[in-house]
This record gives C-alpha cells, structure tokens and sequence, in this order.
C-alpha cells in the first residue's frame, strides 16, 4: 500500500468516528475473514482472541509479532477499507517496545490499533495509567514520524479485571481516559462495561469517543446510539459463532453421511 491511500484510509478511519451512528465492527481473524466483512463494513478490526485461536496460541501476547504482523499484510493486501489490529499491550512492558511493535504494524498497511492497559509484566494486572500513557505517546511519535495518523484505541481495564465496585470503575476509566486523551490517544475502548447508565455518564465524562464491546447483556446498538457511544467492537464472538456452525455441520455430516449444501456454488 502506498503511503497517500494509507494516509487516505487513516482519515476515513477517524472520521468514522465522529458520525451519529456507533461504527460497528465485525472482528476479521485472518484474510478470508476480513474480505467477507469487508463487503458490508466500511472497515476492518481484528480480534487479538480470534488471532490467536485460529493460529493455535493462548491470547495475551502469545501469537508471536511476526505472524501478526505478516497477518496484517495478508488483510491490509485483501481488502480496501481501514484495518486496524488489537496489538494487545503493545507487545512490550516499555514505550520502546510498543513503539517498535506498532511500527510494525504500519509499515504492514494497517492505520488503527487497540492497545491495552490490563496485561502488564506477563500478567492480567492493571499497569499505572503513566506507564500506559507513556507507550500511547511513543506510539502516537512514532506514527507522526512515519506520515500516518495511526487511530490509537487505548483499551483500558478496570471493568473487565473487576479494579472495585461500579462506581469506581468508572471513576478509574474516566480518570485514564484523561491522561490517555493528553498522550495521544484517539479513542477509548472499554471492555467489561455493559450497564447503558454508566456507559452514558462515560461518555460524558471521557474527553475521547467510547468503543463498547459486545457480551452476553449488552445493550442494542440502537441504545449506545443514544447516548452517544462511538464505536462498537463484537471482539471474539463472530469467531466462536463460525466455529460453533463448522462444528455443527461437521456433526451433521458426520451423522447423515451426506454433504448437504457443501457443493452449492459460492454466491
């Protein structure tokens, strides 16, 4: 990709940001995947957790960067809408590491990535909001200096690793949304959070827009619509659907020893 259609892509990613309507995102796991989704999503986001099933790894920083980072090429080479890739923590406990890894990142296409606050030393921990701001600066350095506005998506935990009650979740979230926004972050992303009450007072309160993560309970997208959500992500959910069919037909084959629609032309 040369760099003016990634810049080009960069901006229609942003921009889709900024409309009334929340940006849903059907995650892509490989290249097939992603120019499926392609066909009815003006862009494309990978899940980290789908990555790393289907690759056969643990998620958390299991998959080894270079099989990411070929991933990203395969996509970005499939499809002609904004990628952008859950880069999990950044592949590194240092700024330098997370700026090595989403350099990476962009040379292979892509023009967004998620970056999260809650895997820090090999560990489901919270890292301090400086250290996470401070890999969100040298991300966004880096990009500058490569010519492209990478849209940095800082993931942020305390919700999904229970950091206290309700209440202070969401004083934590809306704490780190502050300093992340004054890092170079465009975008907040808030795994864990499924009560439409707090997301409102957070969207409020966050001085970036907020992506929600579809879960068992989440509201309608209709409803974050409402009341001003930006971005939602369905993470790993598509992938286990798919598998969950493939496993179903393979059981059906199985039993009828016939191959059913298998032979029917693609559409």
């Amino acid at each position: 990709m040369d760099a003016k259609t990634q810049q080009q892509h960069a901006e229609t990613f942003l921009a889709l940001h900024k409309t009334a309507d929340p940006l849903v995102l059907f995650n892509a796991w490989d290249a097939a995947t992603a120019k499926a989704i392609a066909k009815a999503s003006p862009a494309i986001a990978t899940s980290s957790g789908a990555v790393a099933s289907a690759l056969g790894y643990a998620d958390g920083e299991n998959v080894p960067l270079d099989l990411v980072v070929g991933l990203v090429s395969r996509i970005t080479a499939a499809v002609s809408v904004p990628v952008s890739i859950d880069l999990e923590a950044g592949y590194g406990d240092t700024p330098d590491a997370a700026a090595a890894s989403a350099a990476r990142i962009l040379q292979a296409g892509a023009v967004g990535i998620n970056i999260e606050d809650g895997l820090y030393g090999g560990k489901r921990q919270l890292a301090g909001a400086l250290q996470h701001a401070a890999k969100i600066r040298a991300v966004r350095d880096t990009a500058r200096r490569l010519g492209v506005h990478l849209f940095i998506n800082a993931r942020t935990d305390p919700f999904l690793l229970k950091f206290g009650s309700p209440e202070e979740c969401l004083n934590e979230v809306a704490r780190r949304a502050k300093v992340y926004a004054d890092a170079g972050a465009d975008g907040l992303f808030v795994p864990g959070l499924t009560d439409l009450a707090l997301i409102a007072r957070l969207v409020q309160l966050a001085p970036l827009p907020v992506n929600i993560m579809v879960t068992q309970g989440i509201p309608e997208i209709r409803d974050f619509a409402r009341v001003g959500v930006r971005r939602v992500s369905l993470g790993p959910w598509p992938m286990m659907a798919a598998m969950r069919l493939i496993g179903q037909a393979a059981a059906g084959v199985a039993a009828s020893r016939q191959y059913g629609t298998f032979l029917q032309p693609n559409a």
